[in-house]
């Protein structure tokens, strides 16, 4: 074995390479790797391998790495995975780094369909996921290439509907679309949408569940399953509703010899007994139960002065990260609302150009009509000054005849002839002169009416022009081993009174059940798997999560025992054995 022995780690974003020393302990290696993640909530995590007999263990922290039944290969290979669970994520998880890590293994096993998810919840916790990758939803940015459906839905719940990529796509993006207006703050941001995925995903029946297989005294295979509330038993064809339940605080003493695993149960029971297929299973069931227990109990005690210290800690991080937020929101906005005001701006400028064009193009008509009419009426003064000079002379003329007339009355006749006939085109000119000055007139006031009315709509203009300079303001918007139990919390098993975080919304349970409807129309029934009928059952009995375990803890410790011993691997099997 050489000095140094390379270590490969892997974590749900990236893989970690590590030299360690052949004495190095489990607890060194583990502590090197939360370091480097950033990882305080240790407790929630551990290192999972596969050994030398192909068996899925955990890295025991207390023992060097090289006794731990590695293979005899390297680097050796491990990955940080989630190994407990909360008992309600909002409340118990502190740090931002243990929700992304807690949101992308949940995230992974949903759509793997290793945690089983109904196809309308697969929908909405995919709409999550698209609320953390981008952000709200943006019309103007969203393409249909945007979404890949096989990454955000489980394949059976794709496989047994008839929509195409486009309608899944649909159903996700009005989802996506309610999540902007969540919160106060008008936008969810990346680490609240994961907490609200991890919110619905706790109520999954499978969330958080280890499970082992397991054989009673009858030889009945069954599922055993253990979680941060307690042990439960299944049938070995359903998963999904455990029969029989036991809460931490009944669980005296854990032990296990061999392939017998032994768990002393309160109120003087008989042992809890079961049998594995190996006993080094046997080591791995110990170590959750123990973990778990621990958990279990500490999270009904006052907290410790570390865990006081990292949640203020995290309170006043994320506060600032709010604070920040909420000043690059307001920065946004005043942006958007400067560029819409400066949009606006422009588009008023371009309408007073125009007007001032058209204003242009109507004071060089009115110059030519002006300049028109001043010559007419210069022609027209200028004919009637001719006139009157041809009338005066006429009357000049008219008056040297009646003289002619009075002093040559042999002349009388010729003269009064012309004397009619001067008289005649005198009263014609006279006719004229009158005309002319009538016609100047009409002319004198045409023009001042034109003036008048360009004066009117410069004055308009002006007073347009003034209100609109006032009125915008661009900156107005913007083998053998136990453990003894001590329980010091009998009683106290609030988790059976929960609710499912989709029930509390009635918004949410509305939308859900709506979605429900509209996929049943597009179900292939025909495709439906087991699992999917036990979800179905349960369903119509009006079960959920919480109601199941509740019902399952009834009774004594006694006769939950004797329903065990007396379990059947397939629920089909019981009933017949019931109805006989």
């Amino acid at each position: 074995m050489p000095k140094q022995i390379n270590v490969t780690v892997s974590t749900v974003e990236c893989d970690l390479d590590f030299a360690i020393q052949p004495n190095t302990l489990g607890k060194n290696l583990f502590d090197q790797i939360c370091h480097t993640i950033g990882v305080k909530e240790v407790w929630y995590f551990g290192l999972q391998y596969v050994d030398n007999k192909g068996v899925t263990s955990w890295l025991r922290m207390n023992k060097k790495v090289k006794d731990q039944n590695l293979q005899k290969q390297y680097p050796w290979r491990f990955r940080f995975k989630v190994k407990l669970y909360p008992e309600d994520v909002a409340y118990n998880i502190i740090q931002d780094v243990t929700l992304r890590l807690f949101y992308m293994e949940i995230k992974d096993l949903v759509i793997t369909d290793e945690v089983y998810c109904p196809p309308e919840t697969s929908v909405l916790l995919a709409s999550y996921c698209c609320q953390e990758k981008f952000g709200d939803f943006d019309p103007e940015i969203y393409h249909t290439s945007l979404l890949d459906i096989d990454g955000l839905l489980p394949v059976r719940v794709i496989q047994q509907h008839r929509l195409t990529h486009s309608q899944w796509e649909e159903k996700i993006v009005d989802c996506w679309l309610e999540h902007k207006d969540q919160l106060s703050s008008g936008f969810l941001v990346a680490e609240e949408a994961m907490l609200s995925f991890l919110k619905i995903a706790q109520d999954l029946d499978m969330y958080g569940v280890n499970y082992f297989e397991i054989y009673n005294r009858k030889g009945s295979k069954l599922w055993l399953g253990i979680d941060a509330l307690g042990i439960n038993i299944y049938h070995f064809n359903d998963k999904l509703a455990p029969q029989i339940g036991f809460p931490w605080s009944e669980i005296n003493n854990i032990s296990y010899s061999d392939k017998r695993f032994t768990i002393q149960t309160a109120n003087k029971s008989p042992d809890f007994v079961f049998l594995t297929s190996k006993s080094r299973i046997n080591k791995t069931i110990l170590d959750l139960c123990i973990r778990n227990h621990e958990l279990y109990i500490a999270r009904r005690k006052p907290e410790s002065p570390e865990v006081q210290q990292m949640k203020m800690q995290q309170i006043a991080e994320r506060k600032e990260r709010n604070d920040e937020r909420m000043r690059l929101k307001k920065e946004r906005e005043a942006r958007i609302a400067a560029e819409h005001n400066q949009r606006v701006l422009e588009q008023k400028l371009m309408v007073i150009e125009q007007e001032q064009q058209a204003s242009k193009k109507a004071l060089l008509l009115y110059q030519a009509r002006s300049n028109e009419l001043e010559r007419k009426i210069h022609d027209s003064e200028e004919q009637f000054r001719r006139l009157k000079t041809q009338r005066e002379n006429a009357e000049q003329e008219m008056s040297q005849m009646e003289v002619q007339l009075s002093t040559h009355k042999e002349e009388k006749e010729e003269l009064r002839e012309q004397y009619e006939s001067k008289e005649a085109f005198a009263m014609k000119t006279a006719i004229e002169v009158e005309q002319m000055q009538l016609k100047s007139e009409k002319l004198r006031k045409e023009y001042d009416n034109l003036q008048k009315k360009y004066s009117e709509e410069a004055l308009s203009r002006s007073m347009t022009g003034s209100v609109t300079s006032e009125n915008s303001d661009p900156m107005e918007d913007t083998c053998s081993d136990g453990q003894d139990f001590i329980t010091e919390i009998e009683g106290n098993r609030s988790e059976e009174n929960r609710d499912l975080e989709t029930t509390r919304d009635t918004l949410l349970h509305k939308k859900l059940k709506d979605m429900e409807k509209d996929l049943i129309l597009e179900k292939n029934f025909s495709a439906l798997t087991d699992t999917d009928h036990h979800y179905l059952a349960i369903q119509q009995q009006g079960e959920d999560k919480y109601k199941t375990l509740k019902k399952i803890r009834k009774g004594n410790t006694r006769q939950r025992v004797e329903d065990y011993e007396h379990m059947t691997s397939y629920r089909d099997e019981e009933e017949a054995e019931t109805v006989s």
